[in-house]
């Protein structure tokens, strides 16, 4: 994310971090940390056997020929109860962190969260191993996770809930058991979709503490009952998704904000939840074969080298030959709204000095070009399947010669960052029109009063003919520009993120009507052939892989990223614009 409002730095800071319910705490703590560095002179494997089969061999051709070509991927939204999405069969795959709660005690009043997670007693894919007794220090009683909250679609009908151990779960909400077909380790309920969702209960667990505690629960569909666990994914996100060249897996990782250091720490395919860690290497490699995708995988800002060693090798070794894998370092890591770009920041300040403002760029390139380094290493005489990353903040113009020669490195002994083996320098591409900013708030307000609610005037700011900025003839402007940049240094250009940007920030995300405006023109026609003018500016700018952000979201008052709003939709406009341009230039 970098398509800026008025071509400056600051505003490249209000936008998507601005845009997603993760990204609001520390807005201006955020701002302070650029400012300062402005004034300081800133210019388990083996129990792994899912099927290898592609899920449709008719595409037999390998996505490999699409790199360096013109081609189109899709980033993947994060996974999480609420997303509409819904990529896994086992719907428990993305449940919610355990809730610790209190109930049927004389003095908890049925407490929806203690707010006790850090003391459950958890085993090492995290499960519940035990619960309280009434005269333990801890409030809560029993634990509970939601599955498919605040959903306006999602699958409804007879599931079953399959596990190991003893216990008692009890099923709230959408979800109601049906005590005659059920028995030990195998309970049926039947589920009617609200915006409530499935709230699952444990009451007991290894009530005989004999160490049989409640484990492996999969929430699943009846019909899939016997085959969820090769099949894995939902057939209808293979179907949504299955066109794409490519796809980035930087929120299945939980990228932004990761803790991830120790390959040992990892996220295992027999965690209970991917909703917490992240999702497998397993899992991500698996659904890229199936979908002759290739991946896109983004290395955690703190991972070691032995990490990123052990992560490059399994790619490797699981990756369907025919198949290339992208891959970069972190993401954003100019973003201050995100962890990584503080980290950067400090690591690079200890390093080379603290009065070095652009330490975080410089940082981010060596440490990009060591990542680099070492999946090449890995790859050995296969780096022919590789293609290492490298992105800048595409607004912030010069800001990519502190991330590509990394001087402070250079000075060191080593060669310029962008000498270490990379083929890719990746950018954004988002258009927004500045509507959503508080300056435009009276302008498209009035517009909105208009016979058409103001449809016509917005698409004209969003378009080739946008005289506010942020346009999509600003964003072919800043095409060109990186385009040069990608020459100058013998790299291909790519756009890591890109699609519409229209979201409210500043105050504006909560006015509803202004809202309702923005997913309106989401959902317009016209939205259709903005993305096809956007991916036309793309293409005439010699760009080549253009990854949308994103591919099924629910709209929100923090914008409406999805190519579709729900895994149970098979169009829309933009996802239209995006299928047709795949067709259209034979990309697939």
């Amino acid at each position: 994310m970098t398509r800026n409002i008025s071509g400056d730095r600051w505003s490249t800071l209000f936008r998507k971090w601005l845009a997603r319910p993760s990204y609001r705490v520390g807005r201006l703590a955020g701002l302070f940390a650029i400012a300062l560095s402005l004034v300081l002179g800133c210019t388990s494997l083996s129990n792994f056997t899912a099927s290898q089969d592609a899920v449709h061999p008719a595409r037999a051709a390998s996505a490999d020929n699409t790199v360096g070509q013109l081609a189109l991927g899709t980033n993947l939204a994060g996974i999480a109860d609420w997303s509409s999405q819904i990529p896994f069969l086992d719907a428990f795959k993305f449940s919610r962190r355990w809730i610790t709660q209190c109930d049927d005690q004389p003095d908890c009043n049925s407490t929806w969260d203690t707010e006790e997670f850090d003391k459950l007693a958890l085993d090492e894919h995290g499960w519940v191993k035990s619960l309280p007794t009434p005269a333990d220090p801890p409030k809560y009683t029993q634990v509970a996770t939601l599955l498919f909250r605040d959903l306006k679609q999602y699958p409804g009908g007879q599931y079953v809930v399959l596990y190991d151990g003893e216990g008692t779960i009890d099923y709230q909400f959408d979800g109601k058991k049906d005590e005659a077909a059920s028995r030990p380790g195998r309970d049926v309920i039947n589920v009617t979709p609200s915006m409530s969702g499935l709230l699952l209960v444990i009451k007991a667990t290894d009530p005989n503490r004999t160490g049989n505690y409640l484990r492996n629960i999969h929430v699943v569909p009846i019909a899939y009952e016997q085959t969820f666990q090769q099949q894995i994914f939902n057939p209808d996100f293979l179907e949504r998704t299955r066109k794409f060249s490519a796809l980035r897996f930087m929120d299945w990782m939980g990228t932004n904000n990761s803790g991830q250091k120790e390959w040992s720490n990892r996220p295992q395919v027999d965690d209970a939840s991917y909703a917490v860690k992240g999702v497998p290497i397993e899992i991500m490699v698996e659904l890229a074969n199936r979908l002759k995708a290739n991946p896109w995988f983004n290395m955690p800002h703190q991972a070691t080298d032995e990490y990123m060693t052990n992560f490059a090798r399994t790619v490797k070794e699981r990756l369907d030959p025919n198949l290339r894998v992208y891959v970069e370092f972190s993401n954003e890591v100019w973003n201050w709204q995100f962890q990584q770009a503080h980290y950067a920041l400090e690591q690079g300040k200890a390093r080379w000095g603290q009065d070095k403002g652009d330490a975080f760029a410089q940082w981010y390139g060596m440490r990009a070009a060591q990542m680099s380094d070492l999946w090449k290493r890995e790859f050995g005489d296969q780096n022919d399947r590789l293609i290492s990353v490298i992105a800048t903040q595409t607004a912030w113009k010069g800001l990519e010669e502190s991330i590509l020669k990394c001087s402070y490195w250079v000075a060191e002994g080593n060669r310029p960052c962008y000498q270490h083996g990379f083929t890719t320098y990746a950018i954004t591409g988002y258009f927004s029109g500045n509507l959503g900013s508080p300056e435009s708030q009276s302008t498209v307000q009035s517009w909105m009063r208009e016979q058409d609610g103001g449809m016509a005037k917005a698409f004209e700011q969003l378009g080739m003919n946008g005289t506010q900025g942020d346009s999509v003839a600003d964003t072919a402007n800043g095409f060109r520009y990186q385009a040069e940049v990608a020459k100058r240094h013998g790299l291909m250009l790519v756009a890591y993120e890109g699609g519409q940007h229209i979201t409210g920030r500043g105050g504006v995300e909560n006015n509803e009507a202004m809202v309702n405006f923005f997913t309106a023109l989401n959902r317009d026609p016209r939205m259709g052939e903005c993305y096809t003018d956007l991916l036309n500016q793309w293409k005439g700018a010699g760009g080549t892989l253009f990854m949308h952000f994103s591919d099924i979201v629910q709209p929100s008052k923090w914008g409406a990223w999805g190519a579709l709003e729900s895994v149970t939709e098979t169009r829309s406009p933009k996802y239209d614009a995006l299928m047709n341009f795949i067709d259209r230039n034979q990309l697939r």
